[in-house]
């Protein structure tokens, strides 16, 4: 029914196909103007969106119109500018807590009249929080579209969070933490978390750890709630079949929602520290090594953005790439390997990731760092580039096919302070990306001598790649509870 947070690494890494952001330049629409790009002549690259209209409401909030009236549907959805990073020291897991609280009773039902109504609707609720913000949404048939609007108010500005629901859901949360550390690839992945960020909010996992999620109280939901989920913090989005009077209607019942100044709460810079760092977790008995090379990446904002992606397109980012070539298809020492970045407010990380049976794990890390430290030496290749735009250009229309897709990227968008014209012009700009371009933000920003390299396996089975380490740490699973 729900949409719950992920555990791993990459839980903000959302593919090409659903949110892009990068570029800057000035934004399209402000106010309460109809915004859309004319059709542009073949062969420009630049893209035309869907017309979409977006006001500014007295109380602050930002609404986007995206009418749509292929499908009989509304989808209503809310971007609040505030996620896990922001969650206070000692209470890992509180974004995540209140978004799956926001249907468990309200001041009109308790949880069971939520669903009961929601399920008359046909209607789905999904909530969930990430790194940089939470996000909620409520979708239903365009002829319920009156009552899918006061659900979704209700939902939104007006939950009790039970004391009964909170006890039950911090529970299944827990439970969930548990059942991670029995997954070798979630444990190398929050012991990646912390490796590249080891007293930083990015460094926790959405959900929490047990200790924290254990202390929260009700009074710190509650807290957490009205500070942050104010019409000054969020965009709301309201997609499908609909006309002017119901968006009035929209305007009108979100007008009533109380406006409250936001503390202000930075996600910190996270600080990059040099050299290689080895972190063994040790689980004796594991026949297949889960393993991970990661740093610091870029800010949403990084003029590299683009050339980035490019970048690890060329390197790990498809089913073709040097790493994927070489490590699995040349040598077959794993059935899988990628790379990716995961950019955000701050510097979110860039991570290699793959596993292989224990006996390769030496060799597969050496061939991995030799790929990547030839990837940064060397450079790409125009015949490279020519390949991987041409990947990006194809994936490309499926980011903004759908209205719901475009609404997504268009509070994206506003969330990092980029303009519209990313999306208007992503082929335009991709197109004119240089070989030298790319290979300058590879230099810059792709640092192969300050990497943590985490190994899941049986610490004996990582001895002889301990020597290219310029430390060594070895935890044990509970360590990382």
């Amino acid at each position: 029914m729900r949409h719950q947070a992920s555990l791993t690494i990459a839980s903000l890494t959302v593919a090409v196909l659903t949110v892009l952001s990068g570029c800057t330049s000035k934004p399209v629409a402000s106010g309460g103007s109809a915004a859309s790009v004319a059709s542009a002549p073949s062969g420009s690259g630049v893209t035309a969106l869907r017309p979409y209209r977006e006001t500014t409401l007295p109380n602050g909030l930002k609404i986007l119109f995206l009418e749509d009236q292929t499908l009989p549907s509304i989808a209503l959805s809310l971007l609040v500018k505030t996620g896990s990073a922001q969650d206070p020291e000692g209470q890992s897991g509180l974004s995540n807590l209140v978004t799956e609280l926001l249907d468990q009773g309200n001041k009109k039902r308790d949880a069971m009249g939520i669903a009961d109504d929601l399920a008359r609707l046909g209607a789905q609720f999904d909530a969930s929080a990430n790194y940089d913000y939470s996000t909620l949404s409520l979708t239903g048939l365009s002829f319920s579209a009156n009552e899918v609007l006061v659900q979704f108010y209700d939902l939104a500005t007006g939950p009790t969070f039970p004391n009964e629901e909170i006890e039950r859901v911090k529970k299944q949360v827990i439970a969930r933490l548990e059942r991670g550390l029995d997954n070798p690839s979630y444990v190398a992945d929050l012991a990646t978390l912390r490796a590249v960020y080891p007293a930083h909010p990015y460094g926790r996992t959405l959900l929490g750890t047990k200790k924290d999620v254990s202390g929260l109280s009700k009074k710190s939901v509650i807290q957490h709630y009205l500070r942050y989920y104010r019409p000054n913090n969020s965009i709301l989005s309201v997609v499908g079949k609909f006309d002017e009077a119901y968006a009035r209607k929209v305007e009108a019942t979100f007008a009533n929602w109380t406006r409250r100044d936001v503390p202000t709460s930075d996600i910190p810079v996270p600080v990059e520290t040099a050299g290689i760092r080895l972190r063994v977790v040790d689980k004796p008995g594991l026949t297949q090594a889960q393993i991970r090379f990661a740093g610091l990446g870029i800010e949403r904002k990084d003029e590299s953005f683009l050339a980035l992606r490019v970048a690890n397109t060329i390197l790990g980012g498809a089913f073709t790439s040097r790493l994927n070539d070489k490590v699995r298809k040349e040598l077959g020492l794993t059935y899988g390997i990628s790379s990716s970045f995961d950019p955000r407010l701050q510097r979110g990380p860039f991570e290699i990731e793959t596993f292989t049976k224990v006996d390769s794990i030496k060799q597969v890390v050496d061939e991995t760092l030799a790929i990547y430290r030839s990837f940064i030496e060397k450079g790409v290749t125009s015949e490279e580039v020519d390949r991987a735009k041409g990947y990006l250009r194809g994936v490309f229309p499926q980011a903004i096919q759908t209205s719901e897709r475009l609404a997504l990227n268009l509070m994206t968008l506003r969330l990092y302070g980029l303009p519209d014209r990313y999306l208007t012009h992503y082929i335009y700009d991709l197109d004119r990306l240089s070989v030298s371009e790319i290979n300058r933000a590879i230099r810059k920003n792709m640092k192969p001598d300050q990497l943590s390299i985490v190994v899941h396996a049986p610490q004996a089975a990582v001895e002889a790649i301990k020597p290219q380490a310029s430390s060594v740490e070895v935890l044990t699973v509970d360590q990382l509870r």
